[in-house]
């Protein structure tokens, strides 16, 4: 039987590194600002599970997924490109066709560059993917298009640019939410400290409503 928060929960499927860290804030961002609770692999470590299972856990619980594709590609420092984000989109998919609640899941197809996915994932064509440009604006329109088509219809969410407006705003207040916790602003941009991270946005957006 799946959890009562499963209609809210959106699994994260994104790169994990310092450069991308923006657009993850700013989808991280958009998704609870609409309602919704963001699911990540990083949002507990530990050693009690492996990562896989983890993040097959993660897929069960969400009814909703988010998959950016974009860093699918060499760089000169690895002459072969990263294949976590594919691969757990095909979890995802896996979900999505075979699954529990099978009917009610969904997904959005996030590329740097419009047609991207045509070329490293032709596989899903017919899918509609958004390019978020490499730009958290971007990436907060997209992610606000994708959920206003699953929200129930007695809520409300924002528009695209006023989610914008709100993100620049926390992050202008999350200096003075960081020296409350007893944290630097260059440990709360980082990437060990965001679980920390997301509990600011979350106290800012409930004290924002």
């Amino acid at each position: 039987m799946a959890s009562p928060l499963f209609e809210h929960c959106v699994f994260v499927n994104v790169p994990f590194d310092q450069d991308y860290l923006s657009l993850l804030h700013a989808i991280l961002f958009a998704i609870h600002d609409c309602g919704f609770i963001a699911r990540i692999a990083i949002e507990d470590t530990g050693s009690n599970e492996t990562r896989l299972d983890k993040i097959t856990r993660i897929i069960e619980e969400s009814r909703l997924s988010i998959h950016d594709i974009s860093r699918v590609e060499t760089t000169p420092g690895s002459p072969l490109p990263r294949f976590n984000m594919p691969f757990e989109c095909g979890l995802a998919l896996g979900a999505i066709r075979f699954g529990q609640q099978a009917k009610n899941r969904d997904f959005l197809l996030l590329v740097g560059e419009q047609f991207q996915d045509k070329k490293t994932l032709s596989d899903l064509a017919g899918q509609d993917s958004k390019s978020h440009q490499n730009q958290p604006h971007h990436a907060i329109l997209a992610v606000r298009t994708f959920l206003s088509a699953k929200k129930q219809q007695s809520v409300r969410i924002r528009g695209g640019d006023a989610i914008w407006k709100r993100f620049l705003a926390f992050k202008t207040d999350l200096a003075p939410l960081s020296e409350a916790l007893e944290c630097t602003l260059v440990e709360m941009q980082s990437f060990d400290y965001l679980p920390d991270w997301i509990n600011c946005m979350t106290i800012w957006l409930q004290s924002r409503k």
